[in-house]
């Protein structure tokens, strides 16, 4: 009895050693791999939109095996860089050409553009032209804001850099499931199916299926905001409108992107040209009731044709997931929802309709 005592406190002293070290193990595996779980969603996403053009891109690229991925890596990276550098440098020249114009602004133009607004017009326009009459309220706002302002230069550089190291690590994951994507399939298939039978493994195929429809969603919607944000900008007599709608095409595969680029634009239209107040206004109403909410119906509306979700749990998927993951979300919401969605019918089983 007592040796059966003995060899039960041994038995449980080392399991819970090896549970202990199974636990440190997959702890300091996590905090290895935790920095490279966003480039290696991102390359997820890459790879998965973009595999039918690599697939015809392999078979036409002779060997060396890694040439077709290297060359469809570095076709990405180039995208990649003219869509994120074109667009802050050509924000920036924006800006300079508007802050040359303001500065050029004659005050009491700026104060009837704001007394040309119904209802508020003629308090905003007095307060506006103390404002910009006094040489010392500009510096002094300047300077007393000055900590916020380079808190935001400072935060904006190491958001570049961190931008630009997932840029590169994502391509790398790009190079490697492009090489070596379908082995990598393969073998986590089979474990699915080792662990949990057919029924589990079909979520690879659920992910697949919904990170695609995700991302061909992203650009269809990009460019109904693009092309409607150009004609807005056109019909309310906006400087190149032509530009300024490939930028708000560019800027809405950000989610909530395109006021960043229609609300100044109704600025400039408000307060530093000669048009009607109501050019501006309609400028802004059409941004938020057309442009803005055309993401909102189609993104869902494209996701629920291609996963045969329902358009309410895709809403749910795509909100919940920018909400918590930013533009990931986008993909890993829906994903989710499509995962949770498959567990909830395979427990639940055949029921009648």
């Amino acid at each position: 009895m007592n040796e059966s005592a003995q060899g039960e406190r041994y038995r449980t002293t080392l399991r819970i050693l090896t549970g202990s070290l199974v636990i440190g193990f997959m702890a300091s595996l996590w905090m290895i791999v935790s920095p490279f779980w966003t480039p290696l969603l991102w390359a997820i996403v890459l790879t998965t939109t973009t595999w039918p053009a690599y697939s015809r891109l392999r078979n036409g690229v002779p060997k060396p095996t890694y040439l077709a991925p290297l060359i469809a890596s570095l076709v990405l990276g180039v995208l990649l860089v003219l869509v994120l550098v074109s667009l802050p440098v050509q924000l920036a020249a924006e800006a300079k050409a508007l802050a040359a114009r303001l500065r050029d602004t004659d005050p009491q133009a700026v104060a009837d553009a704001f007394a040309s607004l119904p209802f508020i017009g003629e308090v905003l326009a007095a307060g506006v032209l103390t404002f910009l009459n006094d040489p010392g309220s500009v510096a002094s706002f300047i300077e007393e804001h000055q900590a916020p302002l380079l808190s935001f230069a400072t935060t904006a550089a190491r958001g570049f850099l961190s931008t630009a190291a997932t840029i590169i690590g994502s391509l790398v994951g790009c190079f490697i499931l492009y090489h070596h994507g379908e082995l990598l399939v393969a073998q986590l298939r089979a474990i699915l199916e080792r662990i949990g039978g057919e029924g589990i493994a079909k979520l690879i195929d659920t992910v697949h299926v919904t990170v695609r429809g995700s991302a061909y969603s992203v650009i269809a919607t990009a460019i109904a905001q693009g092309v409607l944000a150009g004609f807005g900008y056109y019909v309310a007599g906006a400087p190149t409108p032509l530009l300024l709608g490939m930028l708000t095409l560019i800027i809405s595969f950000v989610p909530f992107g395109p006021p960043f680029i229609y609300v100044p634009v109704t600025a400039y239209l408000l307060f530093a040209t000669d048009l009607p107040w109501y050019h501006g206004v309609g400028l802004a109403a059409w941004g938020i009731v057309v442009v803005s909410t055309v993401d909102n119906i189609l993104r869902p509306l494209f996701i629920s044709q291609t996963t045969k979700l329902s358009t309410i749990l895709v809403f749910i998927g795509v909100l919940g997931g920018v909400a918590s993951f930013g533009l990931l979300g986008v993909f890993i919401g829906p994903a989710l929802i499509a995962i949770a969605h498959l567990f909830w019918l395979e427990l639940a089983g055949p029921t009648s309709t």
